[in-house]
């Protein structure tokens, strides 16, 4: 299987936006409306990044990056956190400060974020998108 993220993020427009960036860019996705929903399907999937708005409901994302962080058996998962509340370097210091491998303010350019993805991951991109035309051209 191919690279996993969960997404978590509670507005619809952000999280579909971010489901078909990653999905068209050869990632699995598993998307979450809230920090619970997320949790939950961190532990079950064992993903490989976690993409996370700050401000969520029923469990805030810094929270859910610092349970992520301090999990003995999820602390490896990378998790980079957006917001387009907090301010730069205010929103990067709380992120930071929670965990987080990375940060990224809101509107999200979708070649920045596939190439953070790459840098966290030390995947070669070259080489990620070779597998993934392969991959399909096998499927059809």
């Amino acid at each position: 299987m191919g690279v996993k993220i969960v997404v978590a993020e509670d507005d619809r427009s952000t999280l579909a936006f971010l489901e078909k960036t990653l999905i068209l860019r050869g990632f699995w996705v598993y998307g979450t409306r809230d920090g619970e929903e997320a949790f939950k399907v961190i532990g079950e999937e064992m993903p490989d990044l976690v993409i996370s708005d700050m401000l969520m409901p029923k469990l805030h994302g810094l929270d859910l990056c610092t349970k992520v962080k301090e999990s003995p058996e999820l602390q490896h998962i990378k998790v980079i956190m957006i917001t387009g509340v907090y301010p730069g370097s205010i929103g990067q210091r709380e992120a930071l400060s929670h965990g987080a491998d990375s940060f990224i303010i809101k509107p999200i350019d979708p070649d920045r974020l596939v190439n953070r993805i790459f840098e966290l991951l030390n995947i070669d991109a070259e080489e990620f998108s070779r597998e993934f035309v392969k991959k399909n051209s096998d499927d059809n």
